[in-house]
């Protein structure tokens, strides 16, 4: 199997070779791939890297007791395009517009202008900060660059007084509440424990299926994706526009929601959620097929519409920044189990918001009462004593 630097040698060995054949008349003889000559040659080599970590992966995922399965080719229309290049920098004392270095013989170097000024690319640069690559990606109608800056560590953050005296919240993350908070979250002027959710892409789902149905009216079968009617390329270019729209929003409440949390509070406490096996399909097999099939569908979509894992992973990031701590737990019955008692009995939770406990008739909200029971496994985890030594008390209904 060629790694990395023999497919690079190929490349550059096959690219200014000429066609190999007889020609038509009239035909002047040309390159294999003419296009090639357009493109930067680090583009192509950073795929030949990603390709050759693919396949390192693949080779030693027995040994490494992981599962990664054969790699795959990136198909046109189906991946997101994207590529990684090295010779971007900002122009000198212009914040608007960003250099891209060509090549001899290849792509010739050309400034592009920035949707809005890179202010926070200019601070890093300025404290020293060393650009190390630029990923260039298409979202939709819209380019993107993103900059690898390499910046010296910077010392542990530690939180502020305020989120000292703050101190411990339980997050429950659901479909029907966006989140759930065993305390109150500052949001603007208001203070809220049940954050609704926004549901991005059920919003915008009429209109994604209306073109996603023009999409597949005017498609013809077994034509390459280049030679489509204009028609098929519109609506194409539409049902992109939308993901991308919904892709931005739910990106946007969720950053919304993990800097609030960091910010206020000194620990947070997660549910160590599977979502994998959350949203695995219920589909089955021809001899032992699923039940409640579309209804699975859905709340798998709801729930990926949500984005438990990214939720998470954005606290965790974003508390170090802010020297806050997260704490995963067990998710096992916290919706179940009285916040006040310790009482465990599927039947106190009556209706999906209601809970009230069979044993000492304690009423709250279900979400919340899961949020307290979350922060309160969290303390118990890392020894820290109880509010008030005791079970602490929801917003009761």
């Amino acid at each position: 199997m060629p790694t990395q630097p023999d497919v690079q040698r190929i490349f550059l060995a096959v690219r200014e070779q000429p066609f190999i054949g007889p020609l038509r008349l009239g035909e002047t003889r040309r390159s294999i791939h003419p296009w090639w000559k357009g493109v930067n040659a680090i583009v192509c080599q950073q795929a030949f890297r990603d390709a050759d970590t693919a396949f390192a992966n693949w080779k030693s995922a027995g040994r490494r007791g992981v599962s990664v399965g054969y790699p795959r080719p990136k198909r046109p229309g189906r991946c997101r395009d994207s590529f990684r290049m090295f010779s971007v920098r900002l122009v000198a004392e212009d914040l608007r517009h960003v250099r891209i270095g060509g090549e001899r013989g290849g792509q010739p170097a050309f400034t592009v202008r920035l949707h809005r000024p890179a202010r926070r690319l200019a601070r890093l640069l300025a404290r020293g900060g060393v650009t190390k690559s630029v990923t260039i990606a298409r979202d939709g109608h819209r380019w993107s660059a993103s900059f690898n800056v390499r910046i010296a560590a910077r010392p542990a953050a530690r939180p502020s007084r305020r989120q000292q005296e703050a101190g411990w919240i339980g997050v429950d993350l659901g479909v029907a509440v966006f989140a759930a908070l065993s305390d109150p979250l500052i949001v603007g002027d208001d203070k809220l424990q049940l954050i609704a959710n926004p549901r991005h892409l059920d919003n915008t789902q009429r209109q994604l299926r209306r073109w996603q149905r023009r999409m597949a009216r005017r498609h013809q079968k077994g034509v390459p994706a280049h030679r489509q009617s204009n028609g098929w390329r519109q609506a194409r270019d539409q049902v992109a526009r939308l993901q991308a729209l919904v892709a931005a929003r739910r990106g946007s409440a969720q950053h919304l929601l993990a800097k609030r949390l960091v910010t206020q509070y000194a620990h947070i406490a997660v549910e160590d959620l599977r979502v994998k096996n959350m949203t695995a399909s219920a589909r089955g097999d021809a001899l032992n097929p699923g039940r409640n099939v579309r209804a699975k569908a859905g709340l798998n979509r709801a729930v990926l519409d949500v984005g438990f894992g990214e939720i998470r992973r954005q606290i965790e990031y974003k508390a170090a920044w802010h020297g806050a701590t997260v704490t995963a737990v067990n998710p096992a019955y916290t919706s179940q189990t009285c916040n006040r008692c310790g009482h465990t009995d599927g039947k106190s939770r009556r209706t999906r918001d209601l809970f009230a406990c069979t044993r000492c008739n304690h009423t709250t909200h279900a979400d919340i009462g899961a949020a307290i029971n979350i922060r309160d496994r969290a303390q118990q985890m890392t020894g820290e004593p109880l509010a008030g030594g005791v079970r602490s008390e929801g917003a009761t209904r």
